[in-house]
């Protein structure tokens, strides 16, 4: 076609993407809840331990995430837009997340 490349969406890089949403949306939901178990006083040590290792099971899925998003921005003829954005979302959600579980042990000081 004219000397240009067809440039396609790899599967690696939707599979980031929308990895990527899932974990937004997860990582959202779960602090929400844990705000509003805390400000209930339904927060007890099991619940805590059960919010704890959901935000551990969605960091995890980030890291699939951003391995996923490297690996489809390699790829010669694909295209960037979807595992770019899967990789900086993964990634911003992950540094966000710590950074507010930061502030809040540093809030219980």
């Amino acid at each position: 076609m004219n000397g240009q490349d067809i440039r396609i969406n790899k599967g690696t890089g939707i599979a980031s993407f929308v990895i990527a949403l899932v974990v937004l949306l997860g990582v959202f939901l779960t602090f929400i809840i844990a705000g509003v178990m805390k400000s209930s006083g339904a927060a007890t040590p099991m619940t805590n331990m059960v919010v704890g290792s959901t935000l551990f099971f969605f960091w995890l899925l980030a890291g699939l995430g951003i391995a996923l998003g490297i690996a489809g921005c390699i790829g010669e003829n694909a295209k960037k837009t979807l595992p770019v954005l899967g990789l900086v979302i993964n990634t911003f959600v992950v540094v966000l997340s710590i950074l507010l579980i930061l502030i809040g042990l540093r809030m219980l000081r």
